[in-house]
Formats: structure tokens, C-alpha cells, sequence
């Protein structure tokens, strides 16, 4: 199985998030992680733009212009979850996967896990869920699942775009 952990990190302290880390791992056959590739995304400014990426999200093994513009464009969507760490902490993430029910070699639903991760008092643990599904297996998702995604205490369209955003991105990325 292969999945994307996305950590966003406050380096500066105005507690807004201005690094966006993309890892991209795959498990092996010892049911272990192995993070394969890492791509990073800065918004210098704490505006909720990315400024600068790099980083090949297409997993191709070369960097391009698309690579940027897609990361910007992931990055962008996930500077508006409220879901940071402070300094250079990667306790909260989404993990990010797909799942191909049809196994016809294509996915049809991609999820979105957000987690906090171990500290001394607890293990790793989801937090919440959202997926979204393409149920009659065209190569578009349709339909979404979406919980309070953004974390402002509405689950509302704003949720359902950022899932729908952010699963279609993923997909872009050939991390399936």
C-alpha cells in the first residue's frame, strides 16, 4: 500500500502554518513505512499562499513545472485546514490513500485521515475522516464523505471543496 503523510509546521511562532511537507511512503513486505520521496512547500509570508516548492509530486523522477504547480496548488488547499504543529513537530498529519474496490488498476475512492500523532501519554490516533468516491468507476470522483475538514466548527461546502480538492490532487500525484 502506498499513502501520502501531509504535515503542515509554524516555524515562525505566529501560529499559522508556513511549511507544508509532502512524504510519500510505501509499505513493504515487512508491513513496515519506507518513505520513498519528500516534497516541501514554504508560505515565507503566513498569507496561506505557498512562495516557493519543490519537489517532484508526480512521482516520476524528475521535477517539472507541473510539479510545481500541482504542489502549489495541494498546498494551498492544505494551508486552509487548521491542522499545524508548532516549530518542526510532525504529530499532526493527514495520511492520505486510495482504495480500488473494482480492482480494475484504477482507484475509486481516496481518503483522507487526519492523526495526531504518539506523545507520552498516547499513540498515534485519527482524529477524523473524509473520503471521496468514484462510484461509477470513470476516473472522476463524484461524491464525498466529509467531516469538519477546515476545523472552524462548521462541516459546510467549504469542507466539501477542500476534500474534493484535495482527493483529486492526490490522484494527480500517481501515488496509487
Amino acid at each position: 500500500m502506498r499513502y501520502l503523510k501531509v504535515i503542515a509546521q509554524d516555524q515562525t511562532g505566529d501560529g499559522r502554518a508556513n511549511t507544508v511537507r509532502l512524504q510519500f511512503y510505501q509499505h513493504t513486505q515487512c508491513d513496515q513505512s519506507r518513505l520513498v520521496n519528500e516534497v516541501v512547500a514554504y508560505d515565507f509570508t503566513s498569507d496561506g499562499k505557498v512562495d516557493y516548492s519543490r519537489g517532484d509530486v508526480t512521482n516520476n523522477g524528475q521535477e517539472s513545472s507541473l510539479d510545481r504547480v500541482l504542489l502549489d496548488r495541494f498546498a494551498n488547499a492544505y494551508l486552509k485546514i487548521n491542522w499545524i504543529n508548532r516549530g518542526t513537530a510532525a504529530k499532526r498529519y493527514m495520511k492520505i490513500f486510495s482504495e480500488d474496490f473494482y480492482q480494475d488498476g484504477t482507484p475509486d475512492t481516496v481518503r483522507l485521515h487526519l492523526h495526531k500523532g504518539p506523545d507520552l501519554l498516547s499513540s498515534d490516533a485519527q482524529i477524523s475522516w473524509s473520503a471521496a468516491y468514484d462510484f461509477d468507476n470513470n476516473g472522476e470522483l463524484e461524491w464525498n464523505i466529509h467531516s469538519d475538514i477546515n476545523r472552524d466548527g462548521v462541516i459546510d461546502e467549504v469542507d466539501k471543496h477542500l476534500v474534493q480538492q484535495l482527493a483529486e490532487l492526490y490522484l494527480k500525484f500517481n501515488w496509487h
